[in-house]
């Protein structure tokens, strides 16, 4: 047995064992180990440093103590909608007491379905987007494939993507490392497709700039990129803009919108992608502390940027090489 292979066991031997915990708890006592997590995070300087930095720069009209107390809150809401996720997987009573899909969400979702058409899904890192991929198969009947970065030990790579998130029916998980190509042949077999547009996507990989919070950050295409295909091809298909907030009452409850106007009346694909960012923007700046600042969204700052505009960015944030935009040729 290699070595490498002996410490990926030993990993998930160690992740099993509060794995296994988190599952026999009482959902109210969620909140405990949530809450040491989360206090232990924003204790670590680098990622307090972090979180601030991106909310100045997204959100500069709140004050020090403002943007302090979202910071902090949001590392509860990661840290809990995790553990909840955890808690709920593959278990149909308890998705049906954490997660609510409103009656005319559920409704639309379904007339796509009868319909014949292929599902888009636009999902941000706000609230629980884990639940968003849960929701609609679950409660709307939708047959779906969603993108999902794999996690190096393939042991927990099992666990927490093809065991955890597959245990919902219809639901089936892609990796992102050839996910276009895997994404399109759900679509053509009858599937819809779960995406998040709030990634560092490299311009060669398929993203493009758009502006958010009024920064231009590297986005996906990907939902503009399965649309026009499904066009180009004949297959009926809508971009549904959906993401899934905790309320005042403990429920993860979904919210979806739809593109203001037809496709095909915009302009081109960063016309489109820019309004699905918009509307992210919107749902972040009313649910703030639920948003996972603790992210390097701002990372890349456009070569052609105007020098006021660059001293917008946080710290971290960087011009990128040559071969963000276009693979080098080797020698």
């Amino acid at each position: 047995m290699k070595l490498i292979d002996v410490r990926y066991r030993l990993e998930y031997a160690a992740i099993m064992i509060p794995y296994v915990l988190i599952r026999l708890l009482p959902r109210r006592v969620l909140r405990l180990p949530a809450a040491a997590i989360a206090e232990t995070m924003h204790l670590i300087p680098g990622i307090r440093r972090l979180i601030q930095a991106n909310i100045r720069a997204a959100l500069p009209e709140y004050s020090a103590a403002e943007a302090a107390r979202i910071g902090r809150r949001s590392l509860h809401h990661l840290t809990y909608n995790m553990l909840e996720f955890i808690w709920l997987e593959g278990r149909p009573e308890r998705i049906r007491r954490c997660y609510r899909l409103p009656d005319d969400i559920t409704a639309r979702l379904r007339g796509h379905v009868e319909r014949g058409e292929r599902i888009i899904f636009v999902n941000p890192h706000l609230g629980s987007w884990e639940a968003s991929g849960v929701m609609a198969p679950f409660y709307a009947n939708v047959s779906m494939v969603a993108i999902a970065k794999p996690v190096r030990n393939p042991y927990l790579n099992r666990l927490l993507n093809r065991g955890n998130r597959e245990r919902v029916r219809g639901l089936e998980i892609i990796f992102s490392h050839g996910a276009i190509r895997a994404a399109v042949g759900a679509l053509r077999s009858g599937r819809g497709v779960g995406t998040l547009i709030d990634q560092n996507t490299r311009v060669r990989d398929g993203g493009m700039f758009v502006d958010f919070f009024g920064l231009p950050v590297a986005s996906s295409a990907s939902p503009v990129t399965l649309k026009r295909y499904c066009d180009a091809h004949g297959i009926p298909a809508v971009i549904v803009y959906g993401t899934s907030v905790r309320t005042p009452d403990g429920l993860v409850t979904a919210h979806s919108e739809y593109l203001s106007r037809p496709f095909g009346d915009y302009a081109d694909d960063r016309e489109v992608l820019q309004e699905l960012m918009q509307i992210s923007e919107k749902y972040i700046r009313r649910f703030p502390d639920q948003y996972l600042w603790f992210y390097k969204r701002f990372q890349y700052i456009p070569p052609d940027a105007p020098p006021e505009l660059r001293r917008r960015y946080p710290g971290y944030a960087v011009v990128p090489p040559e071969k963000f935009f276009r693979r080098t040729a080797r020698a």
